[in-house]
């Protein structure tokens, strides 16, 4: 049995710069950061030989989440599964601690986990193995790599970077999960509209101010959802240094300077978690 630790990620900023004519997708500049909340991933590896069910199956402590093919893990698992032994199977237990919905990357991140598990046994090199996690998700390839990046295209072009990691995060989950592709219609950004400049490279040149950062999705989100209006006022009024929106929401995020701080802010709120960068 192998016991995995699958970690959420913030986005600190978040910039819509346009949409890629082939195929629509958008164009987006940020900095993803990895955080110490996961999800549990526990693994039994078998020696089973048949169909791809009779190899592989997935259970999940939440029982709102699909464990069948639809589940990012097992579309990992089929898009290793033809540089895989014939007889690999494996028992998949999801522990569920990253919400789902919230922004967070939480099937993302379940997906980089198997890949880099199964990738033990296929020996695929980097280029390929980034390849196909860019075809299961765009923040997958992010999960590859951990830590701290600038994001560029969409989502898959990184960048390490270095910030400042002396702070520690409050999570707010609001009672509602934000579809992305529903928030990513409400920016109503055209294909033929032109393409915005990136700016957070030039900014960071200058020394990193949380000030610089804002998310796009915050002004296009906030009429239909005003509750994440009215919880990053609370982060900050209740003493955060910064406050947003992690990708596509639902998760606001509020930044404090030390953990006894963050500890005191997040007692305000009924659904909030203490997380720190990693």
């Amino acid at each position: 049995m192998v016991i995995l630790t699958s970690h959420a990620k913030l986005n600190i900023g978040l910039r819509i710069l346009g949409r890629r004519q082939e195929d629509g997708y958008h164009l987006l500049e940020t900095i993803f950061q990895e955080i110490d909340l996961g999800d549990e991933i526990r693994i039994e590896a078998l020696t089973r030989s048949g169909s791809f069910d009779e190899r592989f199956s997935l259970t999940c402590s939440d029982p709102r989440i699909p464990v069948d093919r639809s589940n990012l893990i097992l579309k990992a698992v089929e898009a290793m599964i033809a540089h895989l032994p014939e007889d690999l199977g494996a028992r998949i237990h999801l522990e569920k601690r990253i919400p789902m919905g919230a922004g967070l990357g939480g099937g993302s991140s379940n997906a980089a986990v198997m890949l880099k598990w199964l990738n033990r046994r296929a020996d695929l090199d980097e280029r390929t193995l980034m390849g196909i996690a860019v075809r299961l998700g765009a923040d997958v390839p992010f999960f590859l790599k951990g830590g701290t990046q600038y994001a560029a295209g969409i989502g898959e072009i990184l960048t390490p970077v270095r910030i400042p990691k002396d702070w520690h995060a409050v999570l707010v989950f609001p009672d509602c999960s934000v579809s992305t592709a529903w928030a990513y219609k409400q920016l109503r950004i055209s294909l033929t509209a032109r393409a915005k400049k990136a700016i957070i490279p030039s900014q960071l040149e200058k020394g990193f101010d949380w000030r610089f950062f804002e998310n796009d999705f915050e002004k296009a989100m906030i009429p239909s959802y005003p509750e994440i209006g009215s919880i990053k006022m609370r982060l900050l009024s209740s003493g955060a240094i910064y406050a947003g929106l992690s990708g596509s929401g639902s998760t606001v995020f509020g930044v404090c300077e030390s953990c006894d701080k963050a500890k005191r802010v997040a007692e305000a709120f009924e659904h909030a978690a203490v997380a720190r960068p990693v």
